[in-house]
Order: C-alpha cells, then sequence, then structure tokens
C-alpha cells in the first residue's frame, strides 16, 4: 500500500528516486521512467507513438505525480525532493503560508516548489518533435456496471487478501461495513480509542456492524497533534489536515498489521446541493426546508425562487462568500480545509497577501472543477482538502465514481417534509441493514474538535513557544500578541483553533529551513 507524498504527507524514507525523463531529440524522443517506476492508478506514461511520449492522469488518485517542464524535455517522479536542487529550500511566498494557514488549498497542480507542477486530472504532457506541450483532455467516466454498494465491493474484492476497516461510527465507514458484508468479507472494524481526552469527537460507543467486531485501538490525541516531529526537512508544510489522518491511520494499520480501508470522501462522492434535488411546484418545497428558517436565510416565497435561480447556497462569512459566488448547478466548490474562519492578528500587508494569494487559487481552482464532470470535481476537491490518511478508499475507485455518476441529482439528495436528505445511497444501503444511530457529524467535525482539545491541553507551553517563534511576524504580516490573546480566551479558540494550529506547524517548519 502506497502511502501519498503530497502536502502534509512523509516524505518516504531513504533517498529520493532519481526522475524520469523524456527529451525531443533530432531523431525522435528519448525517454526513461524513475527508477523502480510503475504507472499508478489513474496516471499513464508512455509511447503512444514511436517520436511521442505523453504523461497523463485521467482519474483522482492517492499517489500524486509531479513534472518539470525544460526547454525539449519534461521531468517526472512520485517524491519532491528529487526536484529540489541540492535539497535546498526556497520558502513559499508570504501570501502562500498564509493561505495554507487559513485553509486555502493551494491551486490543482501546485507544489509551492518553483516551477514544479502537480499532474492534475485531466492533463496530458506531450514530448514531440515540436517540443514539450501541455494539454487538458476531459476524461471519459468508466461504464457504470453496479450501484455503489456492489462498485464499493467490487473495489474491496480488488485487494486480494485481509484487510481492515477504519470505523468511526459513521454513515460513511458503516457504508463500507455493510458493503464489505454483501461483498462475503469479514473484516474486523478499527475504532480509535482516545480514552478521557475525547479528542476526535467519534462516537464513544459506535453503532454495532451485525457480523462484525469491532476492535478498539487506543490512540493518544497529543501524537496525533504535535508539531514536533515537523522537521523543515519536508518540501512543503506539513498541515495537520493530512497529516492528523495520516497518523491515524497509521496507528490503525500497526494494530493489526494490515491495510487499512477508510470511507474517505464517500460523502463527498454521494452528496448533492439543494439546488439539485426536487423543489416541487414553482419550488414551495424551498420555503419549508428547515436550513433556511433556522437560519433566517429565507423569508418568503420570491426569496426562495431567487435563491434556486442563483445556483447556489452562499453561507454566512465573507470569506465562505468568496469561494461561492458564481457555482453552476452541481459544480462542487473550490476545497477548502475545514475551520477556514480568519486569523485574528493580520496586519494590512498580511491581509492584501492573503487576499491576492487567495484570489488565485480560487480562480484556478473554479476553472479546474468546471472543466471536470461533477461527480470527478466532487471527489478531487475532497481529496485536496483532506487526503487519503494513508488509507485505501473505495471512493477513488474508477467504477464507484461511474456507479454514482449514473444516478440522477435527485436520487443523492431530496427535500422531505421540510428537511434536506443528503448522502441517500448510503442511507439506503444502511437502512436495508437496520444499522441506527449513527454519526453524521460533517467531515472534518473530529479535527477540529480534536485541534481544540490539543491547543487547551497545550497552551502553556505553546503559548510560551509562540512567544519566540515569530517567523511570520519577522516577515510583518502577523501580530502574534493577538494570537497569544486568543490562546488564552477559550471562546476565541474554538472558532480559531485549525488556524492557529496550522500557524504552530508552518512556524515549526520555517524553523527548520534556517
Amino acid at each position: 500500500m502506497r502511502a501519498t507524498t503530497g502536502s502534509g504527507a512523509r516524505p518516504p524514507a531513504g533517498p529520493p528516486a532519481p526522475l524520469g525523463f523524456a527529451r525531443a531529440t533530432r531523431t525522435g524522443v528519448d525517454c526513461a521512467g524513475p527508477a523502480g517506476w510503475t504507472d499508478p492508478p489513474g496516471v499513464r506514461a508512455g509511447r503512444p507513438a514511436p517520436d511521442v511520449f505523453e504523461l497523463s492522469r485521467d482519474s483522482p488518485g492517492d499517489w500524486p505525480v509531479y513534472y518539470r517542464v525544460g526547454p525539449g524535455r519534461v521531468e517526472w517522479g512520485e517524491d519532491l525532493r528529487a526536484f529540489q536542487e541540492g535539497g535546498s529550500h526556497r520558502p513559499p511566498r508570504t501570501g502562500q503560508l498564509l493561505a495554507l494557514v487559513h485553509g486555502t488549498v493551494p491551486s490543482p497542480d501546485a507544489t509551492l516548489l518553483p516551477d514544479v507542477r502537480r499532474l492534475a486530472v485531466g492533463t496530458v504532457v506531450r514530448v514531440d518533435a515540436a517540443g514539450v506541450t501541455v494539454t487538458r483532455q476531459r476524461p471519459e467516466l468508466a461504464e457504470p456496471g453496479t450501484g455503489p454498494a456492489e462498485a464499493v465491493g467490487r473495489a474491496l474484492d480488488g485487494l486480494k487478501g485481509e484487510y481492515a476497516i477504519a470505523y468511526s461510527g459513521g454513515l460513511a465507514s458503516a457504508f463500507v461495513a455493510v458493503s464489505a458484508l454483501a461483498a462475503g468479507h469479514r473484516p474486523v472494524l478499527l475504532h480509535a480509542d482516545f480514552g478521557g481526552a475525547r479528542g476526535g469527537g467519534s462516537p464513544a460507543v459506535p453503532s454495532p456492524v451485525p457480523g462484525l467486531e469491532i476492535r478498539r485501538v487506543p490512540v493518544d490525541p497529543a501524537r496525533l497533534f504535535a508539531h514536533e516531529p515537523v522537521s523543515g526537512r519536508e518540501p512543503v508544510p506539513p498541515l495537520p489536515d493530512t497529516e492528523v489522518p495520516r497518523r491515524l491511520m497509521e496507528r490503525l494499520s500497526e494494530s493489526c498489521g494490515l491495510p487499512v480501508v477508510s470511507g474517505g470522501l464517500l460523502k463527498d462522492l454521494t452528496s448533492a446541493r439543494l439546488p439539485e434535488a426536487g423543489t416541487g411546484y414553482r419550488g414551495w418545497r424551498l420555503l419549508g426546508c428547515e436550513p433556511f428558517h433556522v437560519t433566517d436565510t429565507l423569508r418568503g416565497l420570491a426569496e426562495a425562487r431567487e435563491l434556486l435561480g442563483g445556483n447556489t447556497v452562499l453561507p454566512p462569512g465573507p470569506y465562505d462568500r468568496e469561494s461561492a459566488d458564481g457555482r453552476w448547478p452541481g459544480r462542487p466548490g473550490a476545497p477548502g480545509w475545514t475551520g477556514a474562519t480568519p486569523l485574528p492578528g493580520l496586519t494590512e500587508e498580511g491581509e492584501e497577501a492573503l487576499a491576492a494569494s487567495r484570489r488565485g487559487m480560487l480562480a484556478l481552482w473554479k476553472g479546474h472543477l468546471d472543466f471536470l464532470d461533477p461527480v470527478s470535481g466532487r471527489v478531487v476537491a475532497g481529496l485536496e482538502e483532506r487526503g487519503t490518511g494513508g488509507a485505501v478508499l473505495p471512493a477513488l475507485d474508477p467504477q464507484v465514481i461511474a456507479a454514482v455518476a449514473a444516478l440522477r441529482p435527485t436520487k443523492l439528495g431530496r427535500i422531505r417534509r421540510g428537511v434536506f436528505h443528503n448522502h441517500l445511497p448510503l442511507e439506503r444501503a444502511l437502512r436495508g441493514r437496520r444499522m441506527h444511530g449513527l454519526c453524521r457529524a460533517p467531515a472534518g467535525h473530529w479535527l477540529r474538535r480534536g485541534a481544540l482539545a490539543h491547543l487547551h491541553r497545550e497552551r502553556v507551553r505553546l503559548h510560551a513557544w509562540l512567544e519566540r517563534e515569530r517567523a511570520l511576524a519577522d516577515l510583518g504580516v502577523l501580530d502574534v500578541d493577538r494570537v497569544l490573546a486568543v490562546l488564552r480566551d477559550g471562546r476565541e479558540l474554538a472558532d480559531h483553533a485549525l488556524p492557529v494550529l496550522r500557524l504552530v506547524w508552518v512556524c515549526q517548519w520555517l524553523r527548520g529551513t534556517r
């Protein structure tokens, strides 16, 4: 099982493998792959013709591939460290660092390393006698053969051996468990036990899955959220949004010696947006829909129709509103890590740098997601927000994606009795197994709760550490004293826990690069 080496993931052990290359010559194209190269799922590298080389990605995958274009040649590989000249670091721009702290996911092909790009879904890099060209081709989805539950079962069949399932007691992990049962498998369910810390926010007693064993795995939240393992030798700053889940999956896998399957991204995959749901005659169901009369968003049927005509629902807050503006119906919004509340303490220069960086990233994301089909776009966005954690994700299987894409939006979400019901394929499969009492917290909720618990537990030590580590303050973009005031105030800390934790991790990374 491969572990990702993208932003927030631990670099592989040992020195990086030499890069592969392809270059145009007078007699054709010379090329050689990286040492030990095999095409990761969804990636193709080869010669479609004797005098042509192509590198492309046609589906989302858990293994990133990077490339760098030069005069008449392209280099590619799976390890970002191999692209660093002599292992030297060039820190990202200030605006990029602030965007990371505030939960803005870098652009689809960005790596934060100069001239190095990530191979995004739909990208084709071609080398021929004319030189190097980089184009986009919208990938074709696979032909659906079964429903989502059966497709997940077949993806689990492909593992060819024993495995365990990371079981939180939530909707997605329960769906994977019942799909495994339907496929005739009997995997063990691993439930992270955070003890008295309750840092993860998962149910204390997860709902049982008839026919499967639930094994509790003791997990120390302090080790999950600690910033000390960040060394500064990583090519880009590791962040808790992707690194904490990776540490958790690593702990679960160590406990049983088996690969771990996760339900991650299944809720993203089977999600519908309110404008896509059946809204009834002249949109009357919108007016009675629970979220709106609770939040006082709509006060009349005319406003309901206007909302539906705009094809989007705008959540409160200027940061969220900016990213949702102009979204096409059914298109996912630009990905952003959970807990994207602005961090107090930015100077005027910092606010300008952050705004400029966010605008560029969000514009590129909007163009990329508009280019992809809606279902692949949801998977790509979710993958960038949370990564895979080093687990096996059935949601990335092309047949699972195709099975969901074959469903009409009204089969994914609907309004019934004043409530918007989402993720209907998961709900239906679980109702058939008579499973109830499942956790329905949004993705990232456990991470936000765990970050808050960690910061509260370590606030005295982190307060003293942040007083000394003033890397961003020295750049003139952050007032550290204001951040320290947030750390001392429990209510403010609850609103800004993840941005504060990201700031600690970024400062630790900058410290190691000096």
